[in-house]
Formats: C-alpha cells, structure tokens, sequence
C-alpha cells in the first residue's frame, strides 16, 4: 500500500516524533490525476529535528526527495507541514 510505503520511509529518513499520513484522494473527485482507487493524493504531518534550521522549502524539498519514487508512480500530490519539535507547540498538529 502506498501510504505504508510513504510512512516507512519518512520514518526511515527523518526519525519522526510525530507522524501522519492520510489519504486525501477522495477530496479530488474530477480533479487531475484522481484515481477511485485512491493513493493519489496524501497529506503529510511530519515532527522531526532533521528540521530543525531549514526553511520550509528545504523542508519540502527533502520530503519530495525522499519520496521520489512514489511521486513518479502515482503519487500526484503531496500536503505537506514539516516541523521541528520546537515548533509544535505554535502549530496545530494533527
């Protein structure tokens, strides 16, 4: 399954205090790229200190990097929020 796919190798990479991984694609009926089965499009909340010091495009573009493979198979969209633990307690997380 791809969401197991996308959480162990967030986990793998980041070493997460937080993590949560959804599957959005039901929300994009008629969208571009939606598949009924799903898989298409994911939000990500992911806590990690690797974070720590980045800008939230880097931040981004480490996530996307990580993930490369899934976005290339069939992974259309990626809902990002990438924090440092220090920055929890100003986010709503979750």
């Amino acid at each position: 399954m791809v969401k197991t796919r996308i959480e162990e190798k967030l986990r793998l990479a980041f070493s997460p205090t937080y993590l949560k991984v959804k599957d959005e694609s039901h929300l994009h009926v008629g969208h571009e790229n939606y598949r009924p089965e799903g898989n298409s499009h994911f939000s990500v909340t992911i806590v990690s200190s690797l974070f720590c010091d980045l800008t939230r495009v880097q931040r981004h573009q480490k996530v996307y990097a990580c993930l490369e493979e899934e976005l290339k198979n069939g992974v259309h969209a990626l809902r990002l929020k990438t924090l440092c633990p220090e920055e929890v307690a100003s986010h709503e997380v979750g």
